[in-house]
């Protein structure tokens, strides 16, 4: 007895191992009605519910199956499946084999497969019969069939015909159309129609020409608007201190020392300028400490002395602040093709002399405002941007051989941005502090009395660059 209660018949003859094999798997198969079998709401809109599409369909699959089978011959089980599953099943001569298999509630398609294929067995299905043979001899075939159609194919006589084009250009689709030929096409561009002249089959034109009028569509176009803003704001501070003094002790002023020698005295307090002129307070002492401001535009200057002029103190204070503020604003605005680059700038080309091969010439150098874009759409109708934008300007103050230095600012990104949306695609700040004290040494450090003794000059400078970049899809 086997492991379900049947008495085991394997010491029978050959021929009868098949036939209770098979009887055995008769038994083990559930039975369905008709309608159980397949699900008619599994199949495609339009299909019809027969066991035959299974086989070549993923969405569905044959009803479950047991199956034990030993030494069996692999023709009868394939009849035992046709019986089954209520199809057509022809066999090849080629089919040959003996199945060993146990399977327990498999659909009885995936199970027919896994035979076959262990064999080397292939199908093909035409409508409800299902034709089952070697591998070998089903690529033999395929082969045979595509030499027939290229025999076929070859056989067919060649029509020329032009195929116009309004928005593609034609030169580009060249390629793409050579492709879609047969071995026997040709095609050329006509550039003054753009249009291409097409020799091939008439079935293999009309394939082409429709899928060229699919390609030949108008390209969407998208404007870009661009802003550079640039603001700047300037700040400087200067204070300077100015003092001398001059003391006189001589009979003259009433005043002496006493003394044989020294009699009589003067002190005053003296710098020594580089062009060796002494400046003078408006009393015309000489300046002890001069740290004036450079370019000052207030001051204030005392001077003072005793009634006989014996003591005199120049005092001059000097000051300058000034602050500025500048705003500069550029829009260049351009309107693309989706997929194609576009440009635009604005500005000066500075002329520089170069001396290549003792042999001089003038080349050109870009100072200007430059915006280089190419949009692509999405289908979610966003818009991917590679930008490019430049911003340089000539710097005359300064110069190498009076050539002017150019300050550059570029920024170069890609960016994802939502139909008429605006972004931000770069921005640069500059803060620039420049702090300059002169002072005698030592002296000024004195507390409090120490600002007699230096003067203070201090800048700063900011620049802020913003970019930004708003694209907006035109409607056809």
């Amino acid at each position: 007895m086997n492991d379900h209660g049947r008495k085991d018949t394997r010491e029978a003859g050959p021929g009868w191992r098949g036939m209770t094999a098979i009887a055995v798997a008769l038994c083990l198969v559930p039975v369905l009605a008709p309608a159980q079998q397949q699900d008619p709401d599994r199949l495609p809109a339009g299909a019809l519910p027969t066991q035959a599409g299974i086989i070549d369909d993923p969405i569905q699959d044959g009803y479950p199956i047991d199956l034990e089978l030993v030494d069996v011959d692999i023709r009868d089980v394939i009849r035992f499946f046709a019986q089954i599953a209520g199809v057509n099943m022809v066999l090849d001569p080629g089919v040959t084999g003996v199945v060993n298999t146990q399977l327990y509630g498999v659909p009885w398609d995936a199970a027919l497969l896994t035979i076959l294929q262990s064999h080397g067995l292939g199908y093909t299905v035409e409508r409800n019969i299902i034709r089952i043979t070697t591998e070998t001899k089903l690529a033999a075939e395929a082969e045979t069939r595509a030499r027939y159609l290229d025999q076929q194919q070859a056989a067919m006589p060649l029509a020329t015909q032009k195929i116009d084009l309004s928005y593609a250009n034609a030169a580009d689709l060249l390629t793409l159309t050579e492709r879609q030929l047969s071995p026997r096409g040709e095609a050329v561009v006509d550039a003054r129609t753009n249009s291409l002249v097409v020799k091939d089959t008439v079935e293999s034109i009309d394939s082409l020409r429709v899928l060229l009028e699919t390609l030949d569509d108008p390209a969407p176009q998208v404007n870009l608007k661009a802003r550079v803003v640039e603001t700047t704001r300037d700040f400087a501070r200067e204070l300077g201190v100015q003092w001398g003094f001059q003391g006189v002790a001589d009979a003259a002023h009433g005043n002496t020392t006493g003394l044989v020698f020294p009699n009589n005295m003067t002190v005053r307090g003296q710098n020594r300028p580089s062009t060796g002129i002494e400046a003078r307070g408006i009393g015309g002492t000489p300046f002890a400490v001069n740290l004036p401001v450079g370019e000052s535009v207030g001051g204030i200057a005392l001077t003072m002395g005793s009634v006989l002029d014996s003591f005199r103190l120049d005092v001059s204070l000097s000051a300058m602040e000034n602050s500025g503020r500048g705003k500069v604003i550029s829009t260049p605005n351009v309107t693309a093709q989706n997929n194609r680059e576009a440009r635009i700038e604005s500005g000066q080309r500075i002329p520089v002399q170069v001396l290549v091969d003792n042999t001089a010439s003038v080349q050109f150098i870009n100072a200007n405002l430059q915006l280089v874009v190419t949009p692509q759409i999405t289908d979610e109708d966003t818009i991917m941007l590679d930008i490019v934008v430049d911003k340089s300007e000539p710097d005359f103050s300064r110069e190498v051989t009076g050539i002017p230095t150019i300050f550059t600012r570029r920024a170069q990104t890609r960016v994802l941005v939502r139909d008429g949306g605006t972004t931000v695609i770069g921005g640069i700040f500059q803060l620039t502090v420049n702090e300059v004290e002169n002072r005698v040494p030592a002296l000024h450090r004195i507390p409090l009395l120490g600002w007699l003794f230096k003067n203070e000059n201090q800048t700063q400078s900011n620049n802020e660059l913003l970019i930004f970049i708003t694209p907006q899809i035109l409607e056809q």
